[in-house]
């Protein structure tokens, strides 16, 4: 497709969607959703700019860009592709400031910047650079025009604090809620304790495996059954292994069925010290699993903000163990309110509910 056959009716126009990388993740299953509702209507393009290979999009369905592949420097070869296609719509899901520079200097007209993070710097010298290049970024939009969407309340208000006080609309990630409706159920007793997600630094899953073990001491009954995968699980693994209670831990890797998973258990601890949003979360509460979090304010958002799923600053370990066992003492009133919960959460996280929002978004540009 050449630059002069482009579309200008952004109601028809081709979308690009700009990740990173083309693996498995949880952008990557949102791009999966528009290409079911998009693609009948749409040509669609996805671009991973680092991407060597793709390991996510049928390629009979979306026509995949690798950046990795090209010669040459990343950035100016996003940047030529942005000029190729500057006339289509161009959906930038977490690129940063360098990346949405690039797309405004090719002349794409209108991007969406999709605001999926808390972090966005880790040292000093990226605070730098990256905060002089969103300031050029602000500079351009005195001419352009930037649609920022961040997919929760919390995620917004970081962004908007650290970066620049832009107009930001909220749009909660979507997912598959009726898979997990399905499996809704009221808990009963407490026997299997969960952590389910990535296995990761940031992630704390080493304090829920002592959470566990403080409780298993006195509820030999108590299992703990850790589903994800990451960078860290081997150093889980070991620490499961070396546990006292190690017959009663069980490691299960990547699960494919997790509604399945979440509907078997009867307690989910969750502990991030850093979240824009919490699929995981929302996920589990829709089947009545009742959930533990740390204190981060997305799941607040999730759960309504009730004192009774908050453990608090995972940084403070004696307050969440106290928190912890208390909730084990109230279970069954913790299960109440998650089973409670649950009814009125569908519609809130739903694709549909998602892609209703992100179509209006398109139909503005």
């Amino acid at each position: 497709m050449t630059v002069n056959k482009q579309s200008t009716d952004k109601g028809s126009a081709p979308v690009h969607y700009v990740i990173w990388d083309l693996g498995p993740g949880g952008m990557e299953l949102g791009i999966l959703h528009y290409i079911d509702h998009f693609g009948p209507g749409r040509k669609l393009y996805v671009y991973g700019i680092k991407a060597r290979e793709n390991r996510v999009f049928d390629e009979n369905r979306i026509l995949v860009g690798k950046g990795g592949l090209q010669p040459g420097n990343a950035y100016l070869n996003y940047f030529k592709y942005c000029r190729k296609y500057r006339k289509a719509v161009f959906h930038l899901n977490n690129g940063g400031p360098v990346i949405l520079l690039l797309t405004l200097l090719a002349g794409v007209v209108n991007p969406v910047y999709h605001i999926h993070g808390t972090i966005y710097w880790k040292t000093p010298v990226q605070k730098i650079y990256l905060k002089a290049s969103w300031w050029a970024v602000r500079l351009l939009m005195i001419f352009r025009k930037v649609t920022f969407v961040a997919n929760s309340g919390y995620s917004a208000s970081v962004f908007q604090d650290k970066v620049f006080p832009a107009d930001t609309r909220q749009v909660y990630n979507g997912f598959d809620t009726g898979r997990f409706i399905a499996r809704r159920s009221r808990r009963k007793a407490l026997r299997k304790m969960a952590y389910i997600g990535r296995l990761q630094t940031g992630k704390n899953v080493d304090m829920v495996v002592r959470l566990f073990e403080k409780a298993a001491a006195d509820r030999p009954e108590l299992e703990l059954h850790i589903a994800g995968s990451g960078p860290l699980k081997e150093q889980i693994d070991r620490r499961c292994a070396e546990s006292p209670y190690a017959d009663r831990i069980t490691c299960h890797g990547f699960v494919s069925d997790i509604d399945v998973f979440y509907g078997e258990m009867d307690l989910f601890v969750f502990l991030s010290a850093y979240e824009s949003f919490g699929n995981v979360v929302a996920e589990a509460l829709l089947t009545g699993l009742p959930v533990l979090t740390s204190n981060v304010p997305a799941f607040r958002e999730i759960h309504g903000g009730d004192g009774a799923f908050d453990l608090g600053d995972p940084s403070d370990y004696p307050g969440v163990e106290r928190r912890f066992l208390h909730a084990l003492d109230h279970y069954p009133e913790l299960a109440d309110k998650a089973y409670e919960l649950s009814a009125e959460m569908g519609a809130r996280f739903s694709v549909a509910s998602h892609l209703s929002q992100i179509t209006a978004i398109y139909e503005k540009l």
